[in-house]
C-alpha cells in the first residue's frame, strides 16, 4: 500500500513537471499567476511558453498585458507587435493594448492611431474609448476627450475607477460644463472619499456656478484631506474675492496661500488688489512686486503696482512700472490713467495731456477724469 501511494505521488510530481515543460503548461501557470496579480512572475511564465512556441498568440497577448501593468511599455510593445503579426482572433484587444503601451510612453498620437483601429474593429468595445479619451485629455483636446469619455460611460455598465470621473470632470470644467462636472466629481468622491484633488476640483465647479457655500465646503474638505498641500486654500480665497466681495476674508486666505505656493503670480496680484482696496498701500507694494518678479510682463500687476506706488507718493517709481504697461499694451486704459495721475502730482502737464489724448482716442471714461487735472 505504501508503495502504491508513493507511486501516485511520483506520478503526480512527474505530471506537474511535464506540464511546466510544455508551452501550454507555462501558459496555464502564467494565467494563474496573473489572476493572483503576480504580474512579474506571470510574465516570466508567459515568456517560457513563447520560448517553446514562438507564435503562441495568446501568450504574446498576455505577456504584453502584464508588461503594460508593470509599466514596462517598450517590452509590452515588443510582445504585442509580435502578436499583431500572428493575426490574432481578437484584433481589437491587441490594438487596444498597443495603444495603451504608446499612451504609457506618452506617444499620444501613436496611441490614438491604435485606439482608432480597435474601435473600428469593434465599435462596442468600451475600453478604447476611455483610453483614447485619456490620450486626447493629455493633448489638452478636451472636447474630443469628453466625447470619448461619454461614449465609454454609455457602453460600460459599471465604472469603479475614481480617476476616470476626475479626468472627465476636468474636461467638463475646462469646457465650462460645470453642472456636468459636479455630477462626475460626486461620482468620483463616492468611489473614493479620500480623493483630495477631486474635492478641490468640485470646489472649483461650485465656485463657477456661484454655489458658494458648497464651494467652500468642498475646498475645506480638500484641505482636511491633504493638510500639507492645502489644495483648497486658493479656491476659498477666490470665492471670497470674486463671488462674495468679502476682501477681509480674501486677504486672510490669500495670505495663507502664499505660504503654500510662492510661484503663483495670481495669488500675489489678487492679494495686492485687496490691500489697495483696504488702503494698505505699502503692503500692496510688497506683494505686487512679488507678482511682477514671477512674471515681468504681468500687466494687471504692473498697473496695480503703479497705483499703490502713486498712493504712497512714489511717483517716479510708479511711472517705471506704468510705462512698461503703456509700451506693451496700446489698449491699457488703467496704465495711462494712473500714469496721468503721477504726471499731475509731479506738475508735468505735457505728459499729463499726452495720457489724456491717448485715453480720449480710446473713448475711455478715464479721459474725463484726467481732463479735470489739466
Amino acid at each position: 500500500m505504501k508503495n502504491f501511494v508513493f507511486l501516485l505521488m511520483v506520478m503526480a510530481i512527474s505530471g506537474a513537471l511535464h506540464a511546466q515543460t510544455t508551452a501550454e503548461g507555462w501558459f496555464s501557470k502564467g494565467k494563474s499567476l496573473k489572476s493572483d496579480e503576480k504580474y512579474k512572475e506571470a510574465a516570466d511564465a508567459f515568456k517560457k511558453a513563447i520560448a517553446l512556441k514562438t507564435d503562441y498568440t495568446e501568450a504574446l497577448h498576455q505577456l504584453g498585458w502584464c508588461y503594460n501593468e508593470l509599466e514596462m511599455y517598450n517590452e509590452a510593445l515588443d510582445a504585442l507587435k509580435k502578436e499583431e503579426k500572428t493575426n490574432p482572433d481578437d484584433k481589437a484587444a491587441n490594438w487596444q493594448e498597443i495603444g495603451y503601451a504608446y499612451k504609457g510612453l506618452k506617444k499620444y498620437d501613436d496611441a490614438i492611431q491604435y485606439f482608432n483601429k480597435a474601435i473600428a474593429e469593434d465599435p462596442e468595445y468600451a475600453l478604447p474609448y476611455k483610453e483614447r479619451g485619456y490620450a486626447y485629455y493629455k493633448k489638452q483636446d478636451y472636447q474630443k476627450a469628453l466625447v470619448d469619455f461619454n461614449k465609454y460611460v454609455s457602453l460600460k455598465e459599471e465604472i469603479t475607477d475614481s480617476d476616470f470621473y476626475y479626468d472627465k470632470a476636468w474636461c467638463e470644467n475646462e469646457l465650462e460644463k460645470y453642472d456636468d462636472a459636479v455630477t462626475s466629481l460626486n461620482k468620483c468622491v463616492a468611489l473614493d472619499e479620500t480623493y483630495a484633488d477631486a474635492y478641490s476640483e468640485l470646489g472649483f465647479s461650485y465656485f463657477k456656478l456661484k454655489r458658494n457655500d458648497e464651494a467652500l465646503t468642498a475646498y475645506r474638505k480638500a484641505n482636511n484631506l491633504d493638510k500639507q498641500k492645502q489644495l483648497g486654500i486658493i479656491g476659498i480665497a477666490d470665492v471670497f474675492y470674486t463671488n462674495l466681495k468679502n476682501y477681509d476674508s480674501a486677504i486672510y486666505y490669500f495670505e495663507k496661500a502664499t505660504s503654500f505656493n510662492k510661484t503663483n503670480k495670481s495669488i500675489y496680484y489678487k492679494l495686492g488688489w485687496c490691500y489697495n482696496d483696504k488702503e494698505r498701500y505699502n503692503d500692496a507694494v510688497l506683494v505686487l512686486k512679488q507678482a511682477v518678479t514671477i512674471d515681468k510682463d504681468y500687466n494687471l500687476a504692473l498697473e496695480e503696482l503703479g497705483y499703490c506706488l502713486y498712493k504712497v507718493k512714489k511717483y517716479d517709481e510708479a511711472l517705471i512700472y506704468l510705462k512698461q504697461v503703456i509700451n506693451k499694451d496700446p489698449k491699457s486704459e488703467l496704465g495711462r490713467y494712473y500714469a496721468g495721475l503721477c504726471y499731475s502730482a509731479k506738475g508735468n502737464k505735457t505728459d499729463l495731456r499726452k495720457m489724456y489724448d491717448e485715453l480720449k482716442s480710446m473713448n475711455s471714461s478715464y479721459a474725463n477724469d484726467l481732463y479735470k487735472l489739466l
